[in-house]
């Protein structure tokens, strides 16, 4: 895949340029990065806070051949990428199912990824394309009382001012790879590697009833599978993470 990468100023998010571009008939490939977003946004709409300059926005454009309902796998892929690229930097990451990096245990990264169907019916779907959004903290010393904590910056982490650049090449180097292992064989084709740097066993999550859970595993699809409070062992579709609150750091 060759990535071609458009660097703009403020823009409302960069997932709405990089739909925009989408729309269009761009090619797979097309990444957006941003100086700073007005309107970031994560999941369940969920909107996002990032300081001007201070970190990494970036948006990819993916069109991948596979049925849509695999496309959520896609957010455990970017969050495997980040981690491993962040370890080339001696960084060391774990990652919170289903799409957040942490450092020291504090978000330091989060993902989006957000379809569009080819319009067929629900059984036959297939993705027509994928937008991957990933933000990192980078050099921010400090966060809105917002994030009460739960927020930390590669800054504050190592000591050192980072630069964008570099680590925007060494994230989508592992995340071509990784997608591309992906399309071959799903998931399932990193699940290993995947957990190898993940925080299970012992995430706290939400199970779908609101009560507590503890992740123990995900499966093939990387849908998570978590203990109830009665022994029961419970798949979590979408997340449910104890920890998050209504503003992030770091995100689209």
């Amino acid at each position: 895949m060759r990535f071609v990468v458009h660097a703009l100023g403020t823009v409302e998010s960069t997932q709405s340029e990089v739909q925009r571009l989408a729309a269009a008939g761009a090619p797979e490939g097309i990444v957006v990065t941003a100086h700073h977003q007005q309107a970031g946004r994560g999941r369940r709409g969920h909107r996002w806070w990032d300081a001007p300059g201070e970190s990494l926005l970036v948006s990819i454009l993916l069109r991948p051949t596979r049925p849509l309902a695999t496309v959520p796998e896609l957010a455990l892929v970017g969050g495997l990428a980040v981690a491993e690229a962040l370890a080339t930097a001696d960084v060391a990451a774990h990652i919170r199912w289903p799409n957040d990096v942490l450092v020291g245990g504090v978000k330091v990264c989060g993902i989006l990824a957000e379809a569009a169907s080819d319009g067929r019916g629900e059984m036959s779907a297939r993705a027509h394309h994928v937008i991957l959004g990933i933000g990192i903290n980078l050099n921010q010393t400090g966060f809105p009382a917002s994030l009460g904590g739960t927020a930390t910056s590669l800054r504050l982490a190592t000591g050192r001012v980072q630069d964008a650049g570099p680590l925007l090449g060494v994230v989508l180097a592992r995340l071509e790879q990784r997608y591309e292992e992906w399309l071959a064989g799903g998931f399932v084709a990193m699940r290993a590697d995947w957990l190898a740097h993940a925080l299970l066993p012992g995430q706290m999550v939400r199970l779908p009833d609101g009560s507590l859970g503890v992740g123990e595993d995900v499966r093939d699809d990387g849908v998570l599978l978590a203990r109830a409070g009665d022994g029961r062992l419970v798949a979590v579709v979408s997340g449910g993470v104890v920890e998050e609150v209504t503003a992030h750091a770091a995100g689209h």
